[in-house]
């Protein structure tokens, strides 16, 4: 079906250092590639050359982790120089200088070798030895699975050893657990470090089963039908391909944590691109030791939390859902390189635990303070607590968890040097003295320069921070505001042109009225001057005169998302464009709630909104009702504002709001997408006289075609229509902790994780009446 291409940067995982799974150890880049997939007898690599796989995307090689001496035998996705793990092949053999180390068949076997040395040799499956005529037709094959396999020439079906037999904490699609009957191997997954040991196995006794167990603690988990194929009565389970060709995934196996990865590319914004788990066990903290990683903790509520004095150690990756690599201390140790300490860290109280974290070490001490500085005396004591007897923790803190009631338990952690942190303050409150002058220093230079023109248009700058207009320049570019774009409760758009080498289109927005006026006015400059995203109407500039406030923003060709919708001389949007613009909508949602500085809550979320820009990507606009919260609120709001019809209910029942007052308005703008019709447009005919109440019953039914705008004529991908409809009906669940964040939503729309059908809210026949779409503000 034809549509616009309209890519929109996605929230998702931040660029970092190359993550590998170890088959045996870990490694990392690779430097020369040559391009066949086969060893050969008497052939072989050796050094920095690879083997590729027919199709390109997979080569192997001695690779190193970081910028280690230490190399290990790996597989990696070719075309991710930035961003691929290595599936290593666990095998023992540790590559100390790989001028000299090479991969060669010998005989049956595939041999690595360093400086003409064997440091291992790969062991015929079933430990049955082939014919000598098939052992010296032996060759090495990197397939297009990523599998490396030693197979009989004249019998490609004869495997006589594959690396799949032997996996790491990674899986390729392909891949198995369990028994292989064509090598007689019992496969099992496994993760190792200086610390761990982590292993996932199959579980005979139940579909699909498996058992991770990390030092000793079990848990049972089950894959999926969707992911995991079963064969040989269950005794295996292979891990399935994705539906498309273009996905590329594999099964990653974290301490603690199980999870199906899928890479999203972003061509618009590559930096954006990463990997999103798309499956993950265990699913929540409440049930998973390991689920937020090293200084997390699970709250009461089943979400993730840094404990005090430290924070994600990837926070984009908190953001999208993924907490396993945990927390990092927010201050530094005093430790010295010696072991010793300055003795000026400070340690916080914990308390309203439930248990203690796992990995207590017995340390005899006689005192409270003999056991505090029993950890002071230790760089890697990362906490402690007395009571009845003295016990510390080495490391990481793991498996720290609040008690929604007593009994509660406490521990000290330690959170880092106080005498740096205030060294640090006095460091960025200097520097920040230092740009401040010169940035002042800047803006009068700039003045002094340009002070003929401050009411003319010879120059303007449009790129970068906020630009001030004089009202002469808006007056002039907008040709004395004679162009009109449109109006509203809040005033007037104007288009205008501002000159210069590339002459740029503006609109103007002119808010009308004193009061409420001024404080539109603040909120677009206070919330749009300091973000940027894709999704978000860029503000240019703004204008003071008098009691006039204007505000420049881009010029969006498209107009608003709701003239195309509901206005029958508009061009009809396909599926294809209606589906990215809800994506586009969702993405910058969820920038706001979740990866700004402060929470955002726009309150007005609706198709008037969102604009559409040249490519019909969306933009959302109007931020005039908005508001700014710090991370840790409690509550938000109490007064009403916003548009009857896309009004959650709390805000009709007096409740404090939340960013879930958005998520409902976004669930209401996404029927809307879909119907092209208004929702608080009462029904004609049928049971149901209100339609997200209707919509709510017909996706419960399964019948979401009947949904589809009918213009449309049926013409939409019926997946995504489904899954839309889902989002659409979870977004305007009752109760607030129902509805899903706008990162989940995100990942919803995108296909990374499953929807289920939604319940059909309960208090939907009395939610409103009417077609009114008054403003309600009691701010002025």
């Amino acid at each position: 079906m034809e549509a616009v291409k309209c890519v929109c940067s996605p929230l998702s995982q931040p660029p970092k250092p190359t993550f590998c799974f170890v088959f045996l150890l870990l490694g990392s880049s690779f430097l020369a590639a040559v391009a066949r997939d086969t060893i050969l007898p008497g052939d072989g690599i050796s050094g920095n050359q690879t083997l590729v796989s027919k199709n390109g995307v997979f080569e192997l090689g001695f690779f190193s982790w970081g910028t280690g001496i230490q190399r290990f035998l790996g597989v990696r996705f070719k075309k991710m120089p930035n961003a691929t793990p290595t599936f290593w092949i666990r095998n023992g053999a540790v590559i100390t200088d790989v001028s000299s180390a090479a991969l060669e068949v010998s005989g049956a076997n595939l041999c690595i070798k360093e400086a003409g040395d064997i440091l291992w040799c790969s062991s015929v499956a079933g430990g049955v030895l082939p014919p000598p005529a098939a052992a010296a037709a032996a060759a090495a094959v990197l397939l297009d699975s990523g599998n490396l396999v030693v197979r009989n020439q004249a019998n490609i079906s004869q495997i006589l050893w594959q690396s799949f037999d032997s996996p790491g904490d990674a899986l390729l699609p392909g891949g198995r657990l369990g028994f292989v009957r064509e090598t007689r191997r019992n496969v099992s997954m496994t993760y190792r470090d200086s610390l761990h040991n982590a292993s996932i196995s199959v579980d005979r006794s139940r579909k699909n089963g498996f058992v991770l167990t990390t030092d000793g603690h079990d848990s049972l988990g089950t894959f999926p039908d969707w992911m995991v194929s079963s064969q040989d009565k269950g005794s295996s389970l292979i891990l399935n391909h994705a539906g498309s060709p273009n996905v590329t995934e594999f099964l990653q196996f974290i301490l603690g944590q199980v999870s199906l990865m899928r890479w999203f590319e972003d061509d618009a914004e590559p930096n954006n691109s990463g990997w999103v788990a798309r499956w993950t066990f265990p699913s929540d903290c409440k049930s998973g030791a390991f689920f937020c990683g090293a200084f997390g903790a699970c709250t009461s509520n089943g979400k993730c939390s840094c404990l005090d004095g430290y924070q994600p150690r990837y926070p984009n990756e908190w953001v999208l859902g993924s907490f396993v690599t945990g927390c990092s201390r927010s201050l530094p140790l005093s430790c010295e390189a010696n072991g010793q300490t300055e003795h000026d860290d400070s340690f916080i109280l914990i308390d309203k635990l439930q248990g203690l974290p796992y990995y207590s070490q017995n340390y005899l001490a006689e005192s409270d303070e003999d056991c505090k500085q029993a950890c002071f005396s230790k760089c890697y004591c990362v906490a402690y607590v007395y009571d009845s007897g003295c016990k510390l923790w080495y490391y990481k803190l793991y498996n720290a968890s609040f008690a929604a009631r007593p009994p509660y338990t406490k521990i000290y952690v330690r959170r880092g040097s106080k005498l740096r942190a205030k060294n640090g303050v006095h460091t960025r409150a200097i520097l920040l003295l230092v740009a401040l002058f010169i940035a002042v220093a800047s803006v009068l230079a700039v003045l002094w320069r340009y002070r003929r023109d401050l009411f003319t248009c010879r120059k303007f700058q449009v790129e970068g921070a906020l630009v001030f207009y004089s009202y002469g320049q808006i007056k002039k570019a907008t040709r004395n505001f004679s162009d009109k774009l449109g109006e509203g409760g809040f005033g007037s758009v104007f288009r205008g042109t501002m000159p210069g080498p590339e002459s740029t289109i503006i609109a103007v927005k002119r808010l009308k009225g004193r009061g409420h006026a001024d404080k539109q006015f603040r909120a677009e400059v206070q919330t749009l001057g300091v973000i940027k995203h894709t999704n978000l109407v860029r503000l240019l500039g703004f204008c003071v005169k008098g009691d006039m406030r204007l505000l420049v923003y881009q010029y969006m060709p498209n107009g608003s998302l709701e003239s195309h919708l509901f206005s029958e001389g508009s061009s009809l949007l396909n599926w294809g464009l209606r589906y990215q613009i809800a994506l586009g909508i969702a993405k910058g949602l969820a920038y706001l709630h979740e990866g700004c500085e402060d929470c955002i809550i726009h309150c007005d979320i609706k198709p008037e909104n969102i604009l559409l820009d040249e490519e019909f990507c969306a933009k959302i606009s109007d931020f005039g009702m908005a508001k700014l919260l710090g991370r840790e609120f409690k509550s938000a709001l109490t007064t009403i504002r916003g548009t009857m019809g896309y009004l959650a209910p709390e805000w009709i029942y007096g409740q404090p709001i939340t960013k879930k007052a958005d998520v409902y308005s976004f669930g209401i703008v996404l029927l809307e997408i879909v119907s092209g019709r208004r929702t608080t447009k009462r029904l004609k005919s049928g049971s149901h006289r209100y339609f997200p109440f209707y919509a709510a019953a017909q996706v419960n039914e399964g019948n979401v075609l009947c949904l589809l705008d009918s213009r449309l004529e049926g013409n939409a991908n019926i997946k995504e229509l489904d899954i839309t409809c889902r989002v659409a009906c979870w977004c305007i669940q009752d109760e607030e902790n129902d509805r899903p964040s706008m990162g989940q939503v995100v990942r919803m729309l995108e296909g990374v994780v499953n929807t289920e059908i939604p319940p059909i809210p309960s208090s939907f026949q009395n939610l409103m009446e009417g077609e009114s779409s008054s403003i309600y503000s009691d701010e002025g």
